[in-house]
């Protein structure tokens, strides 16, 4: 079930990374008040503007976890997934209805995570990932793989699906489109970028709250 506010993000004239970015911030950050250096994108977002990403997978703090109590009734589930604990908001079928596309997925989930444990092993955890530098932060402020994160992520999952986005990364970072952003810099762009997303969103809903 989704409100009037992802409605409009929804049919809002963005990427559809973007549209799941945007959502994922109003959920965890306006709405649980998350922690963003608590959590972060695994998975395929370092190549988002290579390739379409249908969906988000989240490692969240096992703490910061607990917040998203305070989303509504019908806003994601909790489940039992492969033996963890997770949150699955699929949005599928209203994102195929407002934007009349026919897509497969659209979707976030999040996993309940002790800091030091990742997948498919502890040097993908939060805190490794965090000391190392290995993240990199996009314009909501949400953590993710940086592309040899990524790359070393992939192979380790030695996954048959892989195989084209590791060519697809080696020829990115050959190209130099690996340039390290200054993590202070971006922090602060995020967070500006951040609070006029959400003056946009209020100013549109008419003070509306769903």
């Amino acid at each position: 079930m989704i409100n009037i506010i992802i409605e409009k993000i929804i049919k809002s004239k963005i990427t559809k990374y973007e549209k799941l970015s945007k959502i994922l911030y109003y959920l965890f950050v306006e709405k649980c008040n998350i922690s963003q250096n608590k959590y972060y994108i695994l998975g395929s977002y370092a190549i988002r503007k290579y390739r379409i990403i249908s969906d988000l997978d989240i490692n969240l703090d096992e703490i910061e976890f607990i917040k998203l109590e305070k989303l509504e009734n019908k806003v994601g589930q909790l489940e039992f997934y492969n033996g963890q604990i997770r949150w699955f908001f699929d949005m599928t079928n209203e994102y195929n209805q407002l934007t009349g596309e026919n897509e497969k997925d659209f979707s976030i989930e999040a996993f309940q995570k002790n800091p030091l444990t990742g997948f498919p092993n502890e040097n993908f955890s939060l805190q490794i990932l965090i000391e190392n530098n290995k993240l990199d932060i996009d314009e909501n402020g949400h953590q993710f793989f940086n592309l040899n994160t990524l790359l070393e992520w992939k192979k380790t999952m030695n996954r048959q699906k892989d195989v084209s986005d590791i060519e697809l990364i080696n020829s990115i970072i050959k190209k130099g489109g690996n340039k390290k952003t200054n993590k202070k810099s971006s922090k602060k762009s995020s967070k500006k970028l951040s609070k006029k997303i959400n003056k946009k969103i209020n100013k549109k809903i008419n003070k509306k709250i769903i």
